[in-house]
């Protein structure tokens, strides 16, 4: 087999690992006026296979890369959005409440878990929505209160067990003020109560939500980088 370089034919090498196979490359001339001029070098099979190979490896070690890292966004935002429900349910609590109490329902009704209601509230953006939708079944609405409820139950006996009790009880009591107790108060008053500052009252009530979160929507209830 021949190429042609320069306008001149000239045959193309063939080795032992079968025919070798033509590629240009660039490299300088010192005698060209534009110091660059395209030669042809040649490459068996098997260096071309290895070049495939590692050119292989590379594309898929960036595609693994690219899947971590798109996936690591996909959890946050998940995470992100519990918390956000979270505190939609908290802030809608005493409403959502009173009307499972004023509606009339069987427990032959309750063909949804909690966590099937929960889970369909991560593909609605919309607050107002999301608490419509919970709204518009007695049922729907008595068995979210009822799952609140038995959460903070548990977040209450896992305080009582915690190594730093006093400050989890303290986060503990932060949330139940604000948001379940029958008079909730102002953060100016939960401060004033616990002797803290309203920052501290801040920080309390992000950690008891996290804490909240975890519960009301199960162990992936936050994302833990």
């Amino acid at each position: 087999m021949h190429v042609d370089i320069d306008g001149k034919d000239m045959p193309l090498a063939e080795g032992g690992g079968g025919m070798d196979v033509a590629a240009n490359v660039v490299r300088e001339d010192p005698g060209n006026a534009n110091g660059k001029r395209p030669v042809l070098v040649t490459m068996t099979q098997e260096q071309l296979k290895g070049i495939y190979e590692s050119a292989a490896m590379i594309g898929a070690k960036e595609a693994l890369k690219a899947y971590g890292q798109e996936r690591k966004k996909e959890l946050s935002s998940r995470a992100d959005r519990r918390l956000r429900n979270t505190k939609l349910l908290l802030r809608n609590y005493h409403m959502l409440k009173e009307h499972a109490e004023s509606s009339v329902f069987g427990r032959a009704q309750m063909g949804e878990s909690a966590l099937d209601i929960l889970e369909s509230m991560m593909s609605i953006y919309d607050n107002e929505v999301i608490i419509d939708s919970i709204k518009r079944s007695a049922t729907r609405t008595a068995i979210i209160v009822s799952h609140i409820e038995t959460m903070f139950g548990l977040y209450r006996a896992y305080c009582d067990k915690a190594p730093n009790r006093e400050v989890e009880t303290r986060r503990f009591e932060v949330v139940w003020d604000m948001y379940m107790a029958d008079d909730a108060l102002s953060v100016e008053e939960v401060a004033e109560k616990q002797h803290i500052s309203k920052n501290n009252v801040y920080a309390d009530l992000r950690v008891a939500t996290e804490r909240l979160t975890a519960l009301i929507f199960g162990v992936d209830g936050l994302y833990v980088q």
